[in-house]
């Protein structure tokens, strides 16, 4: 006599590997002065600022975004607030009030499930863009 199998078998584990994050290869900022005030949220609270610091990201890849986004740390400092502008090329937004350590160095993250924590630590400092350019 067979015995019946309605395919209800526990299924073999997989192995959960992370998904990577790439590897930062610039980090160039800026302060800029926006027309359209630009809406940040911290701690709950909603507020709008003209004076912005946007950090323009170079990347090895692409973040794989799935329910989450990516996080840019400057020292302690997460920004969270980007959007993608290219293939690997993404900028940070932050409030123009922000104070970010100067010699810090930075990280990337995910932001999207609880505090943003820095995952991949680098070598590389934030540099500010001058008047002249770079």
């Amino acid at each position: 006599m067979t015995l019946p199998n309605d395919g209800a078998a526990r299924e073999p584990s997989r192995e959960e590997k992370p998904i990577s994050l790439p590897k930062l290869k610039t980090a160039i900022a800026s302060r800029v002065r926006q027309e359209k005030p630009r809406r940040f949220v911290t701690q709950g609270s909603e507020y709008f600022e003209t004076d912005v610091i946007e950090i323009d990201v170079e990347t090895d890849g692409d973040f794989a975004i799935a329910g989450t986004g990516p996080a840019l740390f400057v020292g302690e400092v997460p920004i969270v607030d980007s959007e993608k502008l290219g293939p690997h090329r993404y900028r940070f937004f932050a409030p123009g009030s922000t104070t970010l350590p100067e010699d810090a160095r930075l990280a990337l993250g995910r932001a999207g499930s609880g505090a943003p924590q820095p995952e991949q630590k680098t070598k590389l400092r934030l540099q500010w863009k001058t008047a002249a350019g770079r």
